[in-house]
């Protein structure tokens, strides 16, 4: 048993939930992005949706539970309001607060979405552009602060996620919207 005991320290644990929020913020902002594409017929588009807000969520819960299990560490010792509060932290107080931001971003964009019809679809929007950001943040916070940043397949990992959220943001902002797009903002304007 001791195998698995040292296979689920706080440091390997916390490792591995941020990395797999790191990737799972990824899937979702890279899917948010091709869903605003409006490329996609209407079975794909709902299959990129649900992978962009399952992603979201999941990748919020495994933000939540790298902060927390951070709580146990004895090397450092965190605690709570180092974690929730941005720029607190004895411990490279600028990194950690960038995770925490991003973590909160995540947070908020979770919840606006669950609020779209409430707060209106312009403020969701305006609130959404937080993903890019936020992911930055996350992404600096990695880079920085992790420890696998060393290995090359994780600084490749790092190239390749900002990579592809850049090429597709750059895709988003020069390619025109379909002819529909444009008619639906022309009738919200009016």
């Amino acid at each position: 048993m001791s195998g698995l005991a040292d296979l689920l320290t706080v440091w390997t644990t916390t490792r591995a939930a941020g990395i797999t929020c790191y990737l799972l913020l990824f899937l979702s902002t890279a899917a948010g992005i091709l869903t605003g594409l409006k490329l996609f017929g209407p079975k794909t588009r709902a299959a990129v949706l649900f992978i962009h807000q399952s992603s979201g969520w999941f990748g919020f819960l495994f933000g939540a539970l790298h902060g927390s299990v951070l709580l146990f560490d004895q090397y450092v010792g965190y605690n709570a309001s180092e974690l929730l509060i941005p720029f607190t932290a004895r411990s490279h107080p600028v990194l950690n607060g960038l995770g925490t931001l991003s973590f909160y971003v995540a947070l908020l964009l979770i919840a606006s979405s669950d609020m779209m019809k409430r707060i209106g679809k312009k403020a969701w929007r305006a609130i959404h552009f937080l993903a890019f950001p936020g992911f930055a943040m996350g992404l600096v916070h990695g880079i920085l602060l992790g420890t696998d940043t060393q290995e090359i397949w994780m600084k490749w990992t790092y190239v390749a996620t900002a990579g592809v959220i850049v090429v597709l943001t750059v895709f988003r902002i020069v390619v025109p919207r379909p002819a529909g797009a444009a008619k639906t903002k022309a009738k919200a304007a009016a």
